[in-house]
């Protein structure tokens, strides 16, 4: 029996297998495809970096306004400290000197509060054991007249500020909306970008004064005008380098604190004032 071989003419009309791939047009559509899920998670990326962004910005404009704010209670504190009281023991021992005025560098002895006013205050005390210091805090204005603006403290020997009655600032908070005039107004306009209005936080004074019984104190200029004092305030109204990414709209936090002035004495009448 002959083997079943194929003809020649049977294996000249079998079809040719075509080339197996991806047409000119499968391939435009999956980079399309693959373009739009990069697209997307590129965007979501970019969002989750911006709302890091400002959260990290939150807490540390938060923590560098509290940690200013701190600084400066304890600084109250301490104003008018060394009293004469401290200084010169009563009764004197022979020969009766005569207790020094508190503007006597040489002294030793603090004026307490110096000058008072919505946005700066300048006091001294002895805050580390080395001296009587003085101490500057103040709203610094940028060069174009409008707020955020910067709360700066500075401190130096009161030796050295008669000196040289300038300062270096360490210490500074960011952001500060508010400059309040004290009547109810702000001294200096906000701008901000973004679709927040932030007129409201601008009116709070930076520092209030009270008397005794709570009353308001306007501003002085010398320490026997600012004697009525006997507590201080500071509010910072801040907002941090970021806005919101979903509102467009900068975060404000507001955080004040009052402190008592303990230490304060009349430099010709060693009694601790009431």
């Amino acid at each position: 029996m002959k083997p079943n071989i194929p003809s020649r003419r049977n294996a000249k009309s079998r079809p040719h297998s075509r080339a197996e791939g991806f047409s000119l047009l499968e391939m435009l559509f999956s980079l399309a495809l693959l373009g739009i899920v990069l697209a997307v998670a590129m965007e979501a990326i970019i969002q989750m970096q911006q709302r890091n962004f400002a959260e990290s910005a939150k807490v540390d404009t938060v923590q560098e306004t509290r940690d200013f704010v701190d600084q400066m209670v304890r600084d109250v504190h301490d104003v008018g400290y060394p009293p004469p009281l401290v200084v010169y023991t009563i009764p004197r021992p022979p020969p009766l000197t005569p207790i020094p005025a508190c503007s006597d560098r040489g002294s030793g002895v603090a004026c307490g509060l110096v000058s008072f006013s919505p946005t700066q205050i300048l006091y001294e005390g002895d805050l580390d054991g080395a001296g009587v210091n003085v101490i500057m805090v103040q709203l610094e204005i940028p060069l174009s007249g409008r707020c955020p603006c910067r709360l700066q403290r500075g401190a130096k020997l009161k030796s050295d500020y008669v000196l040289d009655p300038t300062f270096t600032y360490f210490t500074e908070v960011n952001g500060v909306l508010n400059s309040g005039n004290g009547a109810g107004a702000a001294t200096y306009p906000i701008s901000l970008s973004g679709n927040g209005d932030y007129t409201a936080y601008a009116t709070a004074d930076i520092f209030s004064a009270y008397d005794t019984d709570g009353n308001p104190v306007p501003p002085c200029l010398n320490p026997s005008a600012c004697s009525t004092i006997r507590s201080l305030q500071i509010t910072a109204n801040v907002a941090p380098n970021f806005m919101d990414p979903k509102t467009d709209i900068f975060p404000v936090y507001s955080i004040t604190s009052k402190a008592r002035l303990n230490n304060l004495t009349d430099p010709k009448d060693p009694t601790p004032a009431p």
